[in-house]
């Protein structure tokens, strides 16, 4: 478990969203693969890269969940969005487009209102550039991926792995 600011224990949980088939949309899912090979202890990794919607399943029971998903939003290709969403929505705008069927956004809302929401939620998106079935991850967006993974880290309280 990683220490809370009052010197308490929080149960956490990283989920990587996205489809390891299609380019960039694998960002979420090469964090927690990341993250993985240096599995912090009593941390939670998963990889949803099916229906997003599964989600609202594994939020239960922790106190903090951190999800990584790439983004479309018109920003340059790597770019980190990182928001709070304990107690405010993601924010949405019309150029949001979503490889899932609903949004993360949504996702998570649905999940408010059925008050299945951990006390703190941390998203970070990753702007992606290259969508194609088929194709891996692009240089930027490699790059961001582990920029992410030493976010959380620092997010957690715990000391990061070295190396690239």
């Amino acid at each position: 478990m990683i220490y809370g600011t009052r010197g308490n224990r929080v149960k956490a949980l990283v989920v990587g969203i996205g489809n390891d088939l299609r380019g960039d949309d694998d960002a979420g899912p090469a964090a927690a693969r990341m993250m993985k090979r240096e599995q912090p202890a009593d941390v939670t990794i998963l990889e949803l890269t099916n229906d997003v919607t599964a989600l609202i399943d594994h939020l239960p029971g922790f106190d903090v969940a951190m999800i990584i998903d790439s983004t479309q939003s018109g920003s340059p290709p790597g770019t980190i969005h990182r928001f709070d969403a304990s107690t405010i929505p993601l924010p949405e705008s019309p150029s949001t487009r979503s490889t899932h069927g609903m949004t993360v956004g949504s996702v998570l809302e649905l999940a408010r209102i059925q008050q299945q929401l951990p006390r703190r939620v941390l998203v970070y998106g990753i702007e992606g550039k290259q969508f194609t079935h088929g194709s891996s991850l692009t240089p930027e967006v490699e790059r961001a991926v582990r920029i992410v993974v030493h976010m959380i880290y620092a997010d957690l309280g715990a000391e990061a792995p070295s190396g690239p």
